[in-house]
């Protein structure tokens, strides 16, 4: 009982000092999106860096395209471990389920005990190399920048073991993410996943935009979290059948979506666990930089991870290096969604 209540106090300490820590960021957050420094500044700034870059985009294979072109068109993009073809991806899977095993059994620690998800810690990482590294596949990459029309920044990799509570909490409720214009993550179960099992949910575009339009009108903060009911409320009764879409698949499963400008959530497991794995992508000069960054690994852990990578790849795990101005001085934001 005593280790029990010490831990509490710990987290209860670590969760004001991550509230501290994020003022920066929050301020920096809504002076960006005051309309005039966002239709002024921010999006011009924006589109010049795209205009830039457009002839030099590399050339992606008609398979790749395909992916953009989903992509482009829904907000997602459906693969699979096995047609995706990414080498060691079988040396992938089978660390990714012994970290699975590793989380179901810190979840059953009686330490643990109420919280709805555990995640991937650094040592994890470093120990299995082979997880960072196949987020940072040529392929992948191809695919990323080809939708962002911009340089990729890889920004790491979250590892998400859900227990089957039902709670809606956390990424279980609808919400978009706020690092850049857009950005993409990479979702791949390690375990199959049926509508009891937690699958990623994602809205039509159709419902995005009118959810983007209902939250203005309501004058509520742009990158509020809601509640599956609370979003169905803000939609007509024509759309209530058919405003989202749930992604159930087989171990190996692969989801690309633009989570910065479609609303998702992981939906509450109800009866089985969940292990996925996301990796993230955004420019290399993002809205938000001080959103990025929040994969366990530290600033040399990262630098050692990318000397294990190809030259023409390192760039994209070490963009943080590169940042200018404020944005390079900005402490990143310590609160989770």
């Amino acid at each position: 009982m005593r280790k029990k209540l010490i831990f509490q106090a710990c987290q209860s300490a670590d969760k004001l000092w991550q509230r501290l820590a994020s003022i920066p960021s929050d301020i920096a957050l809504f002076i960006s999106n005051l309309e005039f420094i966002e239709q002024n500044i921010l999006y011009p700034r924006y589109q010049k860096f795209i205009n830039t870059h457009r002839d030099l985009l590399s050339t992606p294979t008609d398979e790749e395209a395909a992916i953009v072109q989903d992509l482009e068109k829904h907000g997602v993009a459906i693969a699979s471990l096995d047609s995706l073809g990414i080498p060691n991806s079988d040396k992938f899977l089978r660390a990714a389920q012994i970290i699975s095993l590793e989380l179901k059994h810190k979840a059953e620690h009686p330490l643990h005990a109420g919280k709805h998800t555990l995640n991937i810690d650094s040592e994890q990482i470093l120990r299995y190399p082979e997880l960072f590294l196949w987020g940072a596949d040529a392929s992948l990459l191809r695919i990323i920048e080809n939708y962002l029309k911009l340089p990729v920044a890889y920004d790491g990799l979250s590892y998400y073991y859900s227990i089957p509570d039902s709670r809606e909490l956390g990424p279980r409720k609808w919400h978009r993410d706020k690092e850049d214009w857009q950005m993409i993550k990479i979702g791949i179960y390690i375990n199959d996943v049926d509508e009891y099992g937690g699958p990623f949910e994602c809205v039509t575009p159709e419902a995005n935009q009118l959810i983007g339009k209902a939250i203005h009108s309501k004058t509520l903060r742009r990158y509020k979290t809601a509640f599956h009911q609370e979003i169905q409320e803000m939609l007509p009764d024509q759309m209530q059948a058919s405003w989202y879409n749930s992604f159930v698949g087989k171990a190996g499963t692969v989801i690309f979506v633009d989570t910065a400008r479609y609303y998702h959530r992981g939906k509450p497991p109800t009866k089985f666990d969940r292990s996925a794995i996301f990796f993230g992508y955004c420019s290399r000069k993002p809205r938000h930089p001080f959103f990025c960054g929040r994969s366990p690994l530290s600033i040399l852990e990262l630098r050692a991870m990318a000397n294990l990578l190809p030259d023409g790849v390192r760039d994209c795990v070490t963009w943080r290096d590169r940042l200018e101005g404020l944005s390079k001085w900005i402490p990143k934001n310590r609160l989770k969604v």
